[in-house]
């Protein structure tokens, strides 16, 4: 073997070893003194360096379903509370198995990481607990090979929950720009996602954008989305239910990414459609499964139906394996008919007959419902001695 080989082979073995070391360090659930004192042994003995993950994520795997007692803890910003900020929270609380943060009434200029499971947020109402952060997608990735840390709140984990929350990405009002401004991002890891009671503002496209195409499941009920392009834009299995959207562009609102599976869909219920005039009701780049019902369109709405979008260059183009799946039911406009809107599926003959609209959505794998009534019981509880009280939740 000659010299250069050598240094070869070592290099690629050191670099393996430092791979493994990294994923180790991922699958850990608790920084314990001895996996610590084991980190620093092979840092020193190997001259280690730890990827990006590591150094940014707190570290847990904790199951996303347990019996656990849930543990609450109160953010102040006036120091009255458990911790002062979010992430500090997050960070802290990352050992146990099921965690409920009360935030307090404040204007909250944090970007927050989350990528424990079994985590819930809660404000004290969508109006007075404001998470507020300027990020600009493309400014992020000049310097970053993801997304992780794109967005106001970035989640990589399961069982996530933002109730009594305004998160708003003011970047474009800043600066004068409409480009990618995530105000919340999910990755591959995100699923069974509830947004309740919250706002979710942003100055560009993609305020709300939960990527995981697998098996994402998302639940948003009474909130307000603010934003451009695509601006709810979920991947996977999606309900919308008594919502409010706010397009502030001549631009698509909603779009779908249902590729992976014949039955991923978005569902919108009971929710209202506003925006500047000629503003469009969806689109896709992929497969996707669009369900409309009793929604409110908004005089300013174009007369276009949700469409596929194309490139002239044809490589571009994904294969639509499912075809054309856009189902309206019981849709109202005070002055205009649209016709590619006109009733094309009955849900309460079929889909709902026997089934809750989560029931039917969700294919009977997840009632955020439920876990909704549990929070709701749990922080009541939580809090009472103290005497501090949040919005209540509103639950179907």
């Amino acid at each position: 073997m000659t010299c250069a080989q050598w240094i070869k082979d070592e290099r690629s073995r050191h670099a393996k070893v430092n791979e493994q070391v990294n994923e180790m360090i991922l699958g850990l659930s608790v920084r314990t003194l001895p996996q610590l004192v084991l980190v620093v042994l092979l840092t020193l003995f190997y001259g280690l360096t730890f990827s990006k993950a590591v150094l940014a994520k707190p570290i847990v795997a904790t199951p996303p379903i347990g019996n656990a007692q849930s543990q609450v803890y109160i953010v102040d910003q006036q120091g009255h509370g458990d911790f002062t900020t979010i992430q500090a929270a997050i960070n802290a609380t990352v050992t146990n198995k099921d965690v409920i943060l009360f935030i307090k009434a404040g204007h909250y200029n944090e970007k927050l990481f989350i990528a424990r499971n079994n985590l819930t947020l809660v404000g004290e109402s969508a109006k007075t607990t404001i998470i507020q952060y300027a990020e600009l997608r493309n400014n992020w990735r000049k310097h970053h090979s993801s997304d992780w840390g794109a967005a106001v709140v970035n989640i990589d984990a399961s069982d996530v929950n933002l109730i009594n929350l305004s998160v708003i990405n003011n970047y474009g009002r800043l600066h004068n720009t409409d480009d990618h401004q995530f105000a919340i991002r999910g990755f591959e890891h995100s699923n069974r996602i509830i947004l309740h009671q919250c706002q979710a503002i942003a100055d560009g496209g993609d305020t709300v954008s939960l990527w995981n195409k697998d098996s994402g499941m998302y639940y948003h009920s009474y909130c307000h989305f603010e934003g451009y392009v695509d601006m709810v834009c979920p991947r996977g299995w999606s309900l919308i239910e008594n919502s409010s959207f706010f397009q502030k562009k001549q631009t698509a609102t909603l779009w779908h990414d249902g590729e992976r599976n014949a039955d991923q869909k978005l569902v919108v219920n009971n929710s209202s459609f506003d925006g500047v005039a000629g503003f469009l009701l969806g689109r896709h780049h992929y497969d996707a499964q669009f369900y409309l019902i009793n929604s409110q369109f908004s005089d300013n709405m174009a007369d276009k139906a949700i469409f596929k979008k194309q490139y002239k260059d044809l490589d571009r183009i994904r294969a639509n394996y499912y075809g054309q799946r856009y189902f309206f039911y019981n849709e109202h406009n005070s002055a205009k008919n649209y016709p590619w809107a006109a009733n094309n599926f009955y849900p309460f003959k079929h889909h709902l007959k026997t089934k809750s609209m989560s029931q039917w959505v969700f294919n009977d794998k997840w009632q955020p419902n439920k876990t909704l009534e549990t929070l709701e019981q749990v922080l009541q509880q939580a809090l009472a001695p103290y005497a501090l009280a949040f919005e209540p939740f509103t639950i179907n």
